[in-house]
């Protein structure tokens, strides 16, 4: 069978799901993104991926699996048609309806399960979707191995089954997920939170979640789930999608304010004054905490993060540990190493490996930090007093076909380290002095490039900045400049710039 080779990203699947699409939606996706590329999943694609996914979990020995869907348009039957596919391979399937992609991992691993996957698209509008894939253990089917799969389509490679698998229907998955956090997360000290879903999934669960736990939800923003996304999208990485969040918990007071994206693998925070804490230091928070139980052990994070994890993971009696963005590599190194005990990301991503499923996770994240403040007096701002400031930009995505945004980076590479040290385990990130980085690194789930910068000062950031642009300003296939004046502005199509 014929497949769109483009579906097939380094850590899932994922395109332009729908049978068609009217002008106006036309009009927004090239707006991003560029020329539309029309539809790349449809049912018969993703059936014959169920199929796919069936034969790999057989051929491993697997025989039961788990399948959830984030609501989108078009969500549904593609659950129909995917879990078709693996029935068709004699594989059963728990049937887990609309569910976040966390209660899915988490169920894989809690129930012994033999695989997983959940249908989202994550923070992508509303035209994507597409499938997180995971075997036993929530272990990541990405990279090479989801290559594999994509060949077994193509060869019609599949292990059909005269007998075709059960389907049942699993009505209570998010009470066992509930439950396991109620047993094992312990607030000394009510705490008042706002939360903004940006009509994703998690606004179906997160009342009930954060009040069980002993919080007191002040307000819920944008519960009701919308995949259209009226009020903004669902990416908590970014502060002007917070900017709602942020006002409201100065106008109610609140002790802290929390976005989920539209899955629920990832989480953003403000503090107690409506200000944008970013995801490094949270990791920092964490790795404090928990090191203080499992001294010399490692904590993972993505080379987008400062370079304040390098310079104070030590101090807390910890082993820094650069590595590759992408929930699937880092769920791969954590299974692999068990002295990870942490990781995380600078989009949100947080894995816990302590007591938890290596898997990330933004409820039960964000409830690990409501307890760690509950046991404080302090303000959640105080609470990062210990780390150090220093001039850094936000995460700027530069709009980029997918089909030349790997060689500019190379191009970038090649270029900077003629001067300087290139850390390059994903895109480049270029060392000009020991506090001083620039980086590059192309997404993997979308066309865009990913800049980042952070210097002693705002005058060398700036320098740094316009080291790059004077590279980048070279190609017209990128849809954006990098701002040479400021440290970021919000001038850009995806962002800052």
């Amino acid at each position: 069978m014929k497949i769109n080779k483009n579906i097939f990203r380094e850590y899932d699947i994922r395109g332009i799901a729908g049978i068609k699409f009217e002008p106006k939606v036309v009009a927004e996706y090239e707006k991003w993104y560029g020329p539309f590329p029309g539809t790349t999943i449809n049912l018969e694609t993703t059936k014959a991926i169920g199929m796919a996914y069936g034969t790999y979990v057989k051929r491993l020995g697997g025989k039961k699996v788990i399948v959830g869907f984030e609501i989108r348009p078009y969500a549904e039957q593609l659950k129909e048609a995917f879990i078709e596919g693996i029935n068709d391979t004699g594989i059963d399937v728990f049937d887990a309806g609309i569910s976040t992609t966390p209660i899915i991992y988490f169920l894989i691993s809690h129930l012994k399960l033999d695989g997983g996957v959940n249908i989202t698209g994550s923070h992508n509008v509303y035209f994507y979707n597409g499938f997180k894939i995971m075997l036993k253990n929530t272990s990541p089917l990405y990279g090479e191995e989801l290559q594999k799969l994509r060949k077994m389509i193509e060869d019609d490679d599949f292990d059909l089954s005269s007998i075709r698998g059960n389907r049942e229907k699993m009505n209570n998955g998010y009470e066992i997920y509930k439950e396991f956090a109620v047993k094992n997360i312990k607030l000394k000290r009510k705490i008042r939170i706002v939360v903004d879903c940006g009509n994703g999934t998690p606004g179906l669960y997160v009342k009930d979640y954060f009040e069980s736990l002993g919080c007191e939800l002040l307000e819920g923003l944008y519960l009701k789930p919308d995949a259209y996304f009226p009020n903004h999208v669902p990416d908590p990485e970014s502060p002007k999608n917070l900017q709602m969040l942020s006002k409201r918990v100065k106008e109610l007071n609140a002790d802290l304010g929390v976005g989920f994206d539209a899955d629920g693998d990832r989480a953003g925070f403000v503090d107690e004054n409506g200000n944008y804490i970013s995801s490094d230091f949270l990791i920092l928070l964490l790795a404090r905490d928990i090191l203080s139980r499992n001294p010399h052990k490692k904590i993972l994070f993505d080379v987008k993060c400062s370079q304040l994890m390098e310079e104070m993971i030590p101090q807390f009696g910890g082993i820094p540990l650069m590595h590759k963005t992408g929930h699937a590599p880092i769920k791969d190194s954590l299974r692999k190493d068990p002295d990870i005990v942490l990781g995380g990301e600078v989009s949100g991503h947080f894995f816990m490996a302590e007591e938890y499923y290596k898997i990330d996770d933004g409820f039960y994240a964000t409830a690990k930090i409501l307890e760690i403040l509950s046991r404080s007096d302090s303000s959640f701002s105080s609470i990062f007093d210990f780390i150090p400031k220093r001039p850094r930009t936000p995460e700027i995505k530069l709009p980029c076909e997918d089909s030349i945004k790997f060689d500019i980076v190379n191009q970038v590479k090649k270029e900077m380290e003629k001067k300087y040290t290139v850390i390059d385990i994903d895109g480049a990130r270029v060392m000009f002095d020991n506090k001083s980085w620039g980086l590059i690194r192309p997404s993997n789930t979308s066309p865009y490039l990913t800049i980042r910068f952070e210097a002693p000062t705002e005058a060398r950031l700036l320098e740094l900045k316009n080291m790059f642009a004077d590279i980048l300003d070279k190609y017209k296939e990128i849809g954006d400049k990098l701002d040479r004046n400021n440290v970021t502005s919000l001038t850009g199509k995806l962002g800052y710039l």
